[in-house]
């Protein structure tokens, strides 16, 4: 026998070890039945959503008479309880189970929503009840929001949490497309606060999807793990974002977007433009809302071809520039060509927020371990939602005291200074694709 032929432990050289077999792929998300009924769930409410985010404003305005000031107070008091309480939500959600938080928040929402169609039967509409049912529903939301994005992994495996976030974002691109041309429509019908019921029923067949998902909604530590004071759960959760750099430059960037943004500055100012300066209808407003957030079904289907493209790094800070883009746009709209105008610059607007979602949320989820996402995301929320109520208050100011179009122009160039952390940080700047998920 040649030494060719010669078998391997007869060289002297060790026998190779048996190749291990394969993990088997996961299924389809589609295919998953706790995916199936949280994207369902998602997909619901964010349809309900949306028709109360065209409609308070529009009742605010048409019925209660709400000045730009008021609209501002509004729209603060909705996001106020992510300042107030969002960082022991995120130490509590560690240990909570976050499915039933989920369904306990949706229950809530509905039944507070309802005070609405109330008030306005029993003829007590006041911008102070407005205030105050924004504030019950923010407070339901913030334990939502934060248990929402860190339940996904769980429900989908650490691989697939990119296309989860994907297919969540395009459903709820898919609602603020139709949401607000159907919310118009629907406002030529029926008055705003009984279209709010659609909102109600909405988180209520939310509540009922997400009851059906049997996957653990909490994390359970691999060893008992000594109890630690709320204060300082808070503080691993501010610390580990701080000293990350990437998630420290995300958080500050949707920071400063997030005070110009929608749910900031915009709430007060995009609303008493539209039907007051630009003289267009509920209806009409509605349409150019829809035909500009087609473009959200663009950013949505197009981010992992683009992250491949352009990269990751590059993608967050395109992407964080484009709204900015829009609401300079915006800022230049006459009664004339209104609707076009504002479509487009919805459009872009819309396309750049619905791709920077999908990559950072990723990102951020990607770079925490599982133990530590509730505490991560309300920590991030914390600052990026915090800046929410100033943004708010301070555009209902800035439009009752200098004018709506002059605080709009204001408002772009704070949304475009939002890239500046993205820039300033060579780390992210140099992802090609998202990291590995972080050991647990």
């Amino acid at each position: 026998m040649t030494s060719t032929d010669r078998p391997a432990t007869e060289t002297g050289a060790p026998p190779a070890p048996p190749t291990a077999p394969a993990p088997p792929a996961p299924p389809a998300l589609w295919r998953q039945r706790n995916f199936a009924a949280l994207w369902s769930a998602h997909t619901v409410s964010q349809f309900g959503t949306q028709i109360s985010f065209f409609v308070l404003p529009v009742l605010a305005i048409t019925i209660v008479g709400a000045t730009p000031g008021q609209l501002g107070l509004v729209a603060a008091a909705e996001t106020l309880p992510f300042l107030l309480v969002g960082l022991p939500a995120g130490a509590l959600l560690d240990q909570w189970d976050r499915r039933r938080v989920m369904v306990v928040a949706d229950l809530g929402r509905a039944v507070t929503l309802c005070a609405l169609p109330l008030g306005y039967a029993l003829d007590v509409l006041s911008v102070p009840l407005l205030c105050a049912v924004a504030f019950v529903t923010g407070l339901f939301t913030v334990f939502f929001d934060i248990a929402d994005q860190a339940f996904l992994p769980s429900v989908v495996g650490r691989g697939q949490t990119a296309a989860g976030n994907s297919r969540l974002e395009f459903s709820r691109s898919t609602a603020e497309l139709a949401g607000p041309g159907l919310s118009g429509l629907l406002l030529q019908l029926v008055t705003a606060p009984l279209l709010l019921l659609a909102d109600a029923a909405s988180y209520l067949v939310s509540g009922l999807l997400l009851g059906v998902i049997r996957t653990p909604g909490r994390v359970v530590p691999p060893a008992p793990a000594p109890k630690t004071r709320m204060r300082t759960r808070i503080a691993e959760g501010l610390r580990f974002v701080f000293r990350h750099r990437v998630l420290r430059s995300l958080a500050l960037a949707t920071a400063i977007a997030n005070l110009a943004g929608l749910s900031g500055a915009l709430s007060a100012l995009l609303p008493a433009f539209a039907l007051r300066d630009l003289e267009l209808s509920p209806g009409r407003l509605g349409l150019a809302l829809m035909i500009g957030n087609g473009c959200a079904l663009l950013g949505a289907i197009a981010t992992a071809r683009l992250v491949r493209v352009l990269g990751l790094g590059r993608l967050l800070v395109v992407a964080k520039i484009l709204p900015g883009l829009g609401v300079l746009l915006l800022a230049t709209a006459a009664p004339g060509r209104a609707v076009p105008t504002l479509a487009a610059a919805a459009g872009i607007t819309a396309c750049g927020i619905t791709a920077y979602n999908i990559a950072q949320v990723s990102l951020r989820q990607a770079v925490t371990p599982t133990a530590m996402q509730a505490r991560m995301n309300a920590s991030v929320r914390f600052v990026i939602w915090g800046t929410l109520p100033l943004g708010a208050a301070v555009g209902g100011l800035l439009g009752s005291t200098m004018g709506l179009r002059s605080a709009l122009w204001l408002v772009a160039v704070v949304a475009l200074l939002s890239a500046a952390p993205l820039l300033l940080n060579r780390e992210l700047l140099r992802l090609r694709d998202f990291p590995s998920p972080a050991e647990d």
